[in-house]
């Protein structure tokens, strides 16, 4: 068999009307770790942006071994602490920031590379397979998604992780995507017209915005913040 490398690519878009800098979603991705995340921090908490971006970066940086959730935390308490101005700032600041969460490892495996994923909430990856079409986790159809998705909080707890794994062969796509766009995708899939393999070939940041616009456009994609990345296997 050819030797095999990952290739990862990701893109955000706000929502419409709001800059770059606002949008709340997060995603990174580490090749070579192996390890790649999304994440849609919930507007009406506290720093929310920042809490999803702190989740993504800590976990494809150490992964999810023992209590990773602590320096995030931690870092989000020291980011946030002194920016509450108000009173009503200091009590949603007292609340946390809250996101949903998407986690995907991938390492070589004998018959392709296996994937082991963990998400609290509606983020989804979604598996592209040549033999048998699409799959999704941990949401697998359009009309689960409710508006109220389990949020992780900066504050503490223990979330209720859901856990799926899998193997990723050449021809293979994965996609993470948040609550908007999987969204759509499982849409498009139940209708029989999969949006997926359009996003394939998009390389540029402008492309996806393009693609985004017309999908919002078209009534297909909520106004939302959206975030994209693409893992497949490259020889």
């Amino acid at each position: 068999m050819p030797e095999f490398g990952l290739q990862w690519r990701s893109f955000l878009v706000p929502k419409m009307g709001h800059a770059p800098d606002e949008c709340e979603d997060a995603s990174a991705g580490d090749p070579d770790a192996g390890r790649f995340a999304v994440a849609d921090g919930a507007s009406e908490s506290y720093a929310a942006g920042d809490w999803a971006r702190l989740l993504v970066e800590a976990f494809v940086t150490t992964g999810p071994a023992g209590d990773w959730l602590k320096d995030p935390r931690e870092a989000w308490q020291q980011q946030a602490a002194g920016s509450a101005v108000s009173w009503y700032a200091e009590d949603k600041f007292a609340r946390g920031g809250h996101a949903t969460f998407l986690g995907v490892s991938v390492q070589p495996a004998d018959d392709g590379f296996g994937w082991e994923a963990v998400a609290v909430g509606d983020s989804c990856l979604l598996h592209l397979s040549e033999g048998h079409g699409v799959t999704s986790f941990p949401l697998t159809r359009s009309t689960e998604f409710n508006g109220a998705p389990t949020l992780v909080n900066s504050r503490g707890g223990n979330p209720a992780w859901k856990t799926a794994h899998g193997t990723l062969r050449p021809g293979e796509t994965l996609l993470l995507a948040t609550d908007a766009l999987a969204q759509h995708l499982l849409e498009s899939a139940e209708a029989g017209s999969f949006a997926g393999p359009s996003l394939l070939g998009l390389e540029e940041d402008d492309d996806f915005a393009m693609w985004v616009a017309m999908a919002r456009e078209a009534g297909q994609l909520r106004n939302d913040d959206v975030a994209l990345g693409v893992i497949e296997l490259v020889g």
